[in-house]
């Protein structure tokens, strides 16, 4: 972010391989949690054509990112006012032209927000699913990826071709993994290691585990209700769970900030783009 204020904005984009694992959810609840322990956080909903973090939130937005790429308003426009103090920047949804935005206009986009003030001491990114183009550059941008998976084979395999991705072809490596929706933390961590060990073979890269959601029925309830699961259940083992994510993400690597700039967080291309 475009801040001379000490300590940086920390930067964590919420990825997965496969959509349908709960990564929507977890970042908006783990950007309450982030909230309710005294930071400033902004949550931007990254999956730009098919954004749903106003949907779990009950929120029509008037304005959201594609007007402020259309200079029909300033970007801080379209912020919506989250649970527990959270800012949440939208997205469009089902807009086509957003979902398919050429690299000039996604920097445009990283550029408007780089403009943001003042500037959060949290920045949560909640990209699409897959290793599309939206997907890889919102990523790199951040200082840590956490990747969410549930204990299912295509999910499974498709965080490793998303990791793969990510540190193959970008150079990523600090990458968290949460295991969403365990019968038990026990089977939470053993889906991790067999993460963990492929990525160790295979690339060389070490994982790091956020944590184990375990499955929790009051997830469905809060979703009707609009509601995070902290508010909704906040003593439910899940809820538990994710306040320690938060609180993990939050000491884990606290000094490793990248470029002061986001737009500098993107390659020589990408930049040249953009001028």
């Amino acid at each position: 972010m475009s801040v001379a204020s000490a300590p940086p904005t920390r930067l964590i984009a919420f990825s997965s391989g496969k959509g349908g694992v709960g990564k929507t959810f977890l970042s908006l609840n783990v950007a309450a949690a982030l909230a309710m322990s005294g930071r400033s956080v902004l949550l931007f909903d990254g999956d730009l054509g098919l954004a749903n973090v106003h949907v779990l939130l009950g929120m029509q937005p008037e304005l959201d990112l594609s007007d402020a790429l259309a200079g029909r308003c300033t970007i801080g426009q379209t912020l919506l006012d989250g649970p527990s103090g959270v800012k949440v920047l939208p997205g469009a949804s089902g807009n086509r032209g957003m979902a398919e935005l050429t690299t000039s206009e996604m920097t445009r986009v990283i550029q408007a927000i780089d403009g943001l003030t003042p500037a959060p001491d949290y920045m949560l990114i909640d990209t699409g699913a897959g290793i599309g183009t939206q997907v890889t550059t919102l990523a790199r941008l951040a200082d840590s990826i956490v990747v969410v998976v549930r204990d299912e084979p295509a999910s499974l395999a498709d965080a490793y071709g998303l990791i793969k991705v990510m540190h193959q072809d970008f150079g990523s490596r600090n990458i968290d993994i949460v295991v969403n929706d365990a019968a038990d933390v026990k089977r939470g961590e053993a889906v991790y290691h067999r993460l963990s060990q492929v990525a160790t073979k295979f690339l060389g890269l070490p994982l790091t585990l956020a944590g184990v959601v375990p499955h929790e029925n009051a997830t469905v309830t809060a979703t009707r209700r609009r509601e995070t699961l902290l508010t909704a259940a906040p003593h439910s083992a899940a809820a538990i769970a994710i306040r320690q994510i938060a609180a993990r993400l939050e000491t884990s690597r606290a000094g490793s900030s990248g470029p002061r700039f986001l737009v500098d967080r993107l390659g020589p291309a990408e930049r040249t783009d953009a001028t």
